[in-house]
């Protein structure tokens, strides 16, 4: 292990990026792309995202009370080798106000993704993932929880269209009395000349009582990338189920800071799309 790194990274020391790197995000939609950068690769990915929740006893980290929640998620991803990328994230620091304020830092996200079929004429490209969440620090309205979560992840290139599907399971509170949620997502994006694009999606969360209520809309973001390597999103999305979220808004950006090494040429080169997907925001 220790030879192959010293081979990797002997290719191509650690540098910033040029327009040879570009970004692979999951901003700003719920469904996130199959495809991975080349081993070497860091990509950051963060936001802001303001949601209006909807009655009392919606939202699995919210009080009955809360009604508006700003979090910050953010997301670092470092592929290893073409079909091994590590993952750690957040949804990060979560406010809400009403009767029972909340202010705390949300669970931490530890993810191995394994990509196994590279997108072809007639084949999409596909991956998997499992991803832990373990509990951070104590806070004001925090339920400390251990969870886990699998994705399977489609993506495909249709003309202009690139659409990623993702189909997921989640199991909360590990630590007590397991609740099984699933999820269905469905992304849509078009390039729009120059360097600005249009996303949409469809995803629905199904009920996991009491822990996460079912969720879901319909949404729709703008995004523009002044380089391969840096991509801005802006948008919202519509709620299905009022009571448990009328709607969301957020911003954010997906980079890649740095290349760190460089494997063999032609190691997993990625597809030409420069419109995220977004961070799932759980």
């Amino acid at each position: 292990m220790a030879s192959a790194w010293l081979t990797a990274s002997s290719v191509r020391a650690a540098e910033t990026p040029d327009d040879g790197d570009k970004t692979l995000p999951c901003r700003p939609t719920i469904a996130c792309t199959a495809d991975f950068v080349p081993p070497g690769t860091l990509e950051v990915e963060s936001g802001a995202l303001f949601r209006s929740l909807g009655a009392p006893g919606a939202g699995a980290n919210a009080s009955a009370t809360a009604t508006r929640q700003w979090t910050f998620p953010f997301l670092v991803k470092l592929t290893l080798v073409p079909w091994l990328q590590l993952q750690v994230g957040s949804n990060g620091f979560s406010a809400a106000t009403g009767a029972e304020p909340e202010s705390y830092f949300d669970n931490a996200t530890l993810t191995a993704k394994f990509h196994v079929v590279d997108q072809a004429r007639w084949m999409p490209s596909i991956s998997f993932s499992g991803e832990a969440s373990l509990p951070t620090f104590r806070g004001e309205g925090y339920t400390r929880t251990y969870d886990a979560f699998f994705v399977a992840y489609v993506t495909k290139d249709l003309g202009p269209v690139h659409a990623d599907l993702n189909v997921g399971w989640n199991l909360w509170n590990l630590d007590a009395a397991p609740a099984s949620q699933g999820l269905v997502a469905l992304a849509l994006s078009v390039n729009l000349p120059p360097a600005f694009g249009v996303v949409g999606e469809a995803y629905c969360f199904s009920n996991a009582p009491p822990v996460a209520p079912r969720d879901g809309g319909l949404l729709f973001a703008f995004t523009h990338s002044p380089r391969n390597w840096l991509i801005f999103d802006v948008g919202g999305d519509i709620g299905w189920f009022p009571s448990s979220r009328a709607y969301s808004l957020f911003i954010g950006m997906s980079v890649i800071p740095a290349v760190l090494w460089q494997g063999a040429t032609g190691d997993n080169a990625p597809h030409d799309r420069s419109l995220p997907p977004y961070d799932a925001i759980r």
